[in-house]
């Protein structure tokens, strides 16, 4: 068995507990990192699997959600749609009517249930039958009123007597979408997504000894490690995946071990050997590219992280300098935007100005795509602030930016405080 099949099974025991525990919910919640939500995902799709054993009845459904009084009835049309193309290949099959008390209701979430609950009376073999109706709507237009349309549709499910009809959600822990749903249970799902990457690569390491899949190999583990604080074990596995780059004359991949080397260092309070392995990075990345650049990025968000404010400009000028010599624009831009932001107070506000208005002369040089991925907008709006009463720098500095993004150019930024 695979890993992930094994977290499959794993999160099926999970689910069965969390089901026996809760029958009379109307709403059952997983939770989690986006790893962990996306195999909860995954767990969902493969209960509509021939193989599946059970009598409950999963519904998949990710349209968008484009308000309370519609989402309901996006539902019931699908549904509809399917079972009017089994009536015309089966045969005998019991009419299938939207029958709705006489009630009132805030959203359409009435047209998601009763439905559901009319197919279980039309059906003798699924009335003992378990519905899991599961959301994911690729598009919101609006999370409160998703939060209303689903609090409703627990409630119709409350007043049920039929508590075997349940919606079912999945969100990051962190950043949730719904609002409080009181009625709902939620449970947490975990998964090491650092063991399972490294057992993954383990499984699928067919090729034995190639320096390629033993390079990755390394990486992963030394990235299982440095997620559970063993910084030592790390930068062996490192060191290996440094000498086996190089015999594979992969730079980039050399390179990258090195960074993930002064990430362990750092982590295990180690900056003077942080420090020199940046001084290795230097002397071994290539001259002129974009990976020489991300690393001047890096090293300089280093030193900021240790309050080495003037030798962290200086790398992210090394970075901006190079990166606008080799015409990657939109690295430029965001190094120039970095530095600006380090003078922005009210004590430094013209040398702020000075780097975000490089920014702009940067930008002409840019494709439309490419200015648009940048960081141009923010910096722009910055300007906005900064530029304070003098009314025709706003005016043409807001001309530039309508004629790249349109008249709703601005992002919102902070205001600087005095310093």
């Amino acid at each position: 068995m695979n890993p992930v099949d094994l977290e499959l099974v794993k999160l099926k025991r999970q689910w069965q507990k969390v089901v026996s525990k809760n029958e009379e919910k109307p709403m059952l919640i997983c939770i989690g990192e986006k790893h962990e939500t996306d195999l909860f995902d995954g767990f969902m799709k493969s209960k509509l699997s021939e193989d599946e054993d059970g009598d409950d009845i999963f519904l998949l459904h990710y349209q968008e959600f484009n308000g309370m009084n519609s989402f309901g009835q996006s539902l019931w049309d699908e549904w509809k749609e399917y079972y009017e193309m089994l009536e015309k290949s089966e045969g005998n099959i019991p009419e299938w009517e939207l029958d709705i008390p006489d009630q009132s209701y805030k959203t359409d979430a009435y047209k998601a249930f009763y439905p559901l609950l009319e197919l279980k009376k039309k059906f003798p073999n699924i009335r003992e039958s378990k519905i899991y109706l599961y959301i994911a709507p690729l598009r919101i237009s609006d999370r409160e009123e998703l939060s209303l349309w689903v609090k409703e549709w627990c409630r119709i499910c409350e007043s049920s007597e039929n508590k075997e009809i349940k919606l079912v959600w999945a969100e990051h822990h962190s950043y949730r979408t719904l609002s409080d749903i009181s009625s709902a249970h939620s449970f947490r799902v975990n998964v090491d997504i650092h063991q399972l990457m490294q057992n993954t690569a383990a499984h699928t390491n067919r090729k034995k000894n190639s320096v390629d899949t033993d390079f990755q190999q390394q990486i992963l583990t030394a990235s299982n490690h440095l997620s559970k604080g063993r910084y030592r074990e790390a930068e062996h596995a490192l060191k290996t995946a440094v000498k086996l780059a190089k015999e594979q004359k992969n730079k980039q991949g050399e390179i990258s071990a090195y960074f993930m080397l002064t990430q362990a260092y750092v982590a295990d309070r180690k900056k003077d050997k942080a420090e020199d392995t940046y001084r290795t990075i230097f002397t071994e990345v290539d001259p002129n590219s974009p990976l020489e650049v991300q690393m001047y990025m890096n090293y300089g968000s280093y030193l900021l992280g240790n309050s080495k404010k003037s030798k962290a400009e200086k790398a992210f000028e090394k970075a901006a300098e190079v990166a606008e010599t080799i015409g990657e624009y939109a690295m430029a831009i965001e190094c120039n935007r970095i530095i600006g932001t380090l003078y922005d107070s009210v004590l430094t506000k013209e040398k702020a100005i000075r780097y975000f208005e490089k920014c702009l002369d940067i930008a002409k040089l840019m494709d439309p795509r490419a200015r648009e991925q940048s960081s141009l907008r923010f910096v722009a709006s910055m300007l906005i602030i900064k530029y304070e009463g003098n009314r025709d720098k706003k005016n043409i500095l807001d001309g530039e930016m309508k004629s790249y993004f349109g008249d709703d150019w601005k992002v919102s930024v902070e205001r600087p405080k005095a310093g």
